[in-house]
């Protein structure tokens, strides 16, 4: 019976670990607001963004569009727009938005054939903004967000587009990449809500700690505790 026990609280302690490996790659990361003092517009306005998917949550912070009115999505899918493929060997892939017939133009199609929003997700440069959300709107987006291609943001001119846009830094953009390439294209909910100035001024105030990732791997340390104890015990246990 000892033995049994062992065993099991052994299996135990390894599948915590691989779990919190997990919830560590992907769990609660935050991106700090703290970061908005410096480059950002004065009359900007922001957007709180919430991306969800299994054992996953990241949220981040972007700037509307400056002629923006659509500011809330809610039930709706991120996906990542891809360009045609490079005509030329050894080009990198594009993710610009600047055509109506994108490269993954039937991904797109299911989605909206099964009747599922989804925000896209495009890089800044080759076009215009108003034309990359012109595009995203009539292939279907109920919203878009523009990577940059630094860390720092402008205030888009997307006067005529009805949907909400926003442009986010290039290095969260990043990680959302990668992020889909993990869990797959169309698989991650996207949440965007509008911060109004004063609670961004609040929020970048406070400490970046508030900020950084959080989550249930935070339990780990002491469930692990708890069990090598009784690990222990039972070892001991005559």
């Amino acid at each position: 019976m000892k033995t049994f026990a062992v065993i099991a609280l052994s299996w135990i302690l390894v599948a915590a670990s691989l779990t919190a490996a997990r919830r560590d790659h992907h769990g609660k990361q935050r991106h700090n607001p703290k970061r908005f003092n410096h480059t950002t517009p004065r009359e900007a306005s922001y957007g709180e963004i919430h991306l969800r998917a299994d054992h996953y949550h990241r949220q981040l912070y972007g700037i509307y569009g400056a002629d923006v009115w659509k500011y809330y999505v809610r039930n709706a899918t991120l996906l990542l727009i891809r360009d045609q493929p490079p005509k030329r060997v050894g080009e990198p892939q594009g993710y610009y938005g600047c055509s109506r017939l994108p490269g993954n133009l039937d991904e797109i199609a299911q989605l909206n054939r099964s009747g599922v929003r989804w925000v896209g997700l495009v890089d800044r440069g080759d076009c215009m903004f108003y034309k990359k959300i012109q595009y995203a709107a009539e292939l279907g987006a109920v919203g878009l967000l523009v990577r940059s291609k630094t860390d720092e943001i402008v205030l888009m001119s997307t006067i005529g587009n009805h949907i909400p846009s926003l442009m986010i830094r290039k290095t969260v953009g990043d990680a959302i990449q990668r992020d889909i390439a993990d869990f797959g294209n169309g698989k991650i909910k996207i949440k965007v809500t509008r911060v109004l100035v004063e609670e961004m001024k609040e929020k970048s105030t406070q400490q970046p700690a508030a900020y950084q990732e959080s989550g249930g791997s935070k339990l780990f340390p002491s469930i692990t505790c708890l069990l090598l104890s009784c690990l222990v015990f039972f070892s001991c246990t005559p």
